[in-house]
């Protein structure tokens, strides 16, 4: 019932005729969460469907405010199929030749706009299509793609590298011959040092899960659940399934793709499935927890104290964190030998 009430949120919102009636199946969308929550929905279940609403939500924006600006790409949680209501919208844009650069980000704000009011922000880093650097012609994605695999170190190389490996087309067929994640996994996988870079990214901690010691010493239990408890596997699994030339998208199914080949070990991946989906869960439940529609554009804390979850939320977390520590250091060792090495 709570899957089937989001399925016909999406409906409503690809069926818009103008911008007041996607406006308002956008906030229909954001009430219809608050009876998954209700039906205690799983965090893969909502996430699968709320990446729907998303994509849709896009893709309708696009063709009514801009329709002849080019192919539209969800990137981020909203492109592999992992977004939670609340998550932030990554957009990248192929721009059409016969439209000009300012033309083309005028038109992308428009569509930027139109999205918040329905209630989807923004990325909060400012991955967006109304920006140059995600507003390109073919050409230009193209020229871009090759320099960032051939020195990955250089204009945010790894960070284009990974927007790129998570985008989904959205709307009518890409026209390129090749979609953007496609060329960016060739450009790679064609980059020994490309891939070392994203390997190099993904093993790099970001937050971590206090201990008991730690927290009954310093006072300090606050933990950001994404950056240290589900981050880390995205990046895991985007690196694993670049290097192995996966076309998956969906954190576990990249997992399940490298498992068993050169680059991921079969128990550390269903170690890592095992620490994203509760992560996921744990996540799903915080946010569900404090859930507001009418506030469901607003930047989302990812910060909860562990005194506020419950004594198996606290144990899962901190066994996540171990076993992410421990896959980090055989990851990063492995990298030091010719284990990930193609040639």
């Amino acid at each position: 019932m709570a899957v089937a009430a989001l399925d016909d949120a999406c409906r409503r919102i690809a069926s818009a005729d103008n911008e007041h009636d996607l406006v308002t199946a956008g906030d229909h969308a954001h009430e219809v969460v608050r009876v998954v929550i209700d039906a205690r929905l799983g965090a893969a279940s909502v996430a699968a469907a709320w990446s729907s609403v998303a994509r849709a939500a896009l893709a309708t924006a696009a063709r009514l405010v801009a329709p002849g600006l080019g192919d539209w790409y969800a990137s981020g949680s909203v492109g592999r199929g992992d977004a939670l209501p609340g998550s932030d919208l990554e957009t990248l844009v192929i721009r059409s030749a016969d439209v000009t650069p300012d033309s083309a980000l005028a038109q992308a704000a428009h569509v930027q706009e139109l999205l918040g009011c329905c209630g989807f922000r923004a990325d909060d880093n400012g991955a967006v299509a109304s920006r140059v650097r995600f507003n390109r012609t073919a050409q230009e994605w193209a020229i871009g793609i090759g320099g960032w695999a051939a020195d990955p170190s250089a204009d945010r190389g790894v960070v284009m590298i990974g927007l790129l490996a998570d985008a989904l087309p959205v709307g009518p067929a890409a026209r390129g011959s090749i979609e953007l994640r496609e060329q960016a996994g060739i450009a790679v996988r064609a980059q020994p040092p490309a891939l070392a870079a994203m390997l190099q990214d993904a093993t790099f901690a970001r937050a971590y899960i206090p201990s008991r010691l730690r927290t009954l010493t310093s006072g300090d239990g606050r933990v950001d659940i994404k950056h240290a408890a589900v981050d880390p596997v995205v990046r895991i699994a985007r690196w694993a399934g670049l290097s192995c030339g996966s076309d998956a998208l969906r954190t576990a199914d990249r997992l399940g793709a490298a498992a068993g080949t050169r680059y991921l070990d079969p128990d550390d991946a269903r170690a890592l499935a095992k620490c994203h989906a509760i992560g996921s869960s744990i996540r799903w439940r915080a946010r569900a927890a404090r859930w507001d529609p009418a506030g469901s554009d607003a930047h989302v804390d990812e910060h909860i104290e562990l005194s506020d979850l419950p004594p198996q939320d606290r144990t899962a977390l901190r066994s996540i964190g171990r076993e992410l520590t421990g896959v980090r250091r055989k990851l990063d060792y492995l990298a030091s030998t010719s284990t990930f090495s193609t040639w």
